[in-house]
C-alpha cells in the first residue's frame, strides 16, 4: 500500500515593512519554503505596499539609504539573488501575492499600477487568516 502524501503546513508572509532588505528576505524566505514544496502566499500591507506597484520597487530605500535596485545590483555583483530573479522564481512556483484592500486606500494606490507578474490579488487579512490556519506565520 502506498504511502499517503503529507500535507504540507502552508507559510504566510506578511510584508509591511518598506526597507528592501527586509522585503528580499521575505522574498528568498518564501522562495526557499515554496521550492520546498510549500504553499506559500504573501500579503503586503503598510508601507511595504508599493513594492508591489510598477516602479515601486525604485522608490523603497534601506535605512542606509539605498534603493531597490542598486541593492538588487550589489546582491547581483556577488551571485545573490535579486528581487528580479526571486519574483520570476515565485511566480513559476504558484506562491499567492496578495495586496491589503485597506492598503491600497492607505497609500492611494491604484489598482492599476499592480504589477502583473507575479499576479496579484486584491485581499483582506480574513483571507490569510483563512487560509494560513495551521501554518507558520512570518513578518517582516
Amino acid at each position: 500500500m502506498a504511502k499517503a502524501q503529507a500535507t504540507r503546513k502552508p507559510m504566510t508572509l506578511m510584508v509591511i515593512s518598506p526597507d528592501p532588505e527586509r522585503i528580499h528576505m521575505a522574498l528568498m524566505t518564501g522562495a526557499t519554503a515554496s521550492a520546498m514544496g510549500r504553499p506559500v502566499t504573501f500579503f503586503f500591507s503598510k508601507s511595504a505596499t508599493p513594492f508591489l506597484t510598477e516602479g515601486g520597487w525604485a522608490q523603497l530605500k534601506t535605512q542606509a539609504g539605498v534603493t531597490g535596485p542598486a541593492m538588487d545590483t550589489a546582491l547581483e555583483d556577488k551571485g545573490v539573488a535579486d528581487s528580479c530573479i526571486l519574483m520570476d522564481g515565485l511566480a513559476a512556483l504558484d506562491a499567492r501575492f496578495l495586496v491589503c484592500e485597506a492598503a491600497l486606500r492607505e497609500h492611494d494606490l491604484d489598482v492599476t499600477s499592480l504589477i502583473t507578474r507575479p499576479a496579484v490579488e486584491i485581499a483582506g487579512l480574513a483571507e490569510i487568516i483563512e487560509k494560513g490556519h495551521g501554518g507558520d506565520w512570518l513578518t517582516f
